[in-house]
């Protein structure tokens, strides 16, 4: 995933060779940052996030829940990167690239991604749709009857600046307003 704003350019991919404190890893990170305590035999996946500020580049590794994506998982304000590691939120200055700010999300089924919108944060879940204000504290949650993934052509997560719009499993249909309140289905 790449995403740009007028500072800062900013590559996530999925960095399947990395091994937590092994020094055979084949990539060479800068900093290597921890979204989640890791114990040796956790299952965890890690996010190669590449930043460049157009004169510098640097890479970062960040370790965090096995159920990783490294598309919709990140959203950069100004000189601020949050990532989403499933139930983790990790925000990163890029600045001097430490962590300002980590966030643990109720588990509740996986998440699959994060988006800024001008309320706050959506978060698109397997099992609930949840909306963030801009300190990522949790406004409002929704579940559906079903899991939120569809099984045909319906996008099971849409929204627009009006609503958003769901599919679940069983092809039932929801539209929220921004208060998470059920305005058609």
């Amino acid at each position: 995933m790449l995403l740009q704003n007028e500072k800062f350019s900013v590559k996530i991919t999925l960095d399947d060779t990395f091994t937590v404190n092994s020094a055979d890893n084949p990539f060479h990170y800068d900093k290597i940052l921890y979204a989640r305590d890791i114990a040796p035999n956790d299952f965890y996946k890690t996010l190669s996030v590449e930043i460049d500020n157009g004169t510098n580049a640097l890479r970062i590794a960040l370790v965090g829940d096995y159920f990783s994506y490294d598309f919709d998982c990140d959203v950069l304000n100004d000189d601020v990167l949050t990532v989403m590691q499933n139930n983790n939120l990790t925000s990163i200055s890029l600045s001097d690239y430490n962590i300002v700010k980590k966030v643990k999300l109720p588990e509740n089924g996986t998440n699959y991604g994060i988006y800024r919108c001008k309320h706050g944060y959506l978060i698109y879940g397997e099992m609930q749709i949840t909306m963030l204000d801009f300190d990522f504290q949790c406004l409002w949650y929704f579940m559906g009857r079903d899991i939120f993934v569809s099984q045909n052509e319906n996008k099971p997560f849409e929204f627009d600046d009006e609503k958003i719009m769901l599919y679940d499993w069983e092809n039932n249909y929801y539209e929220l307003d921004y208060n998470g309140r059920l305005i058609n289905n």
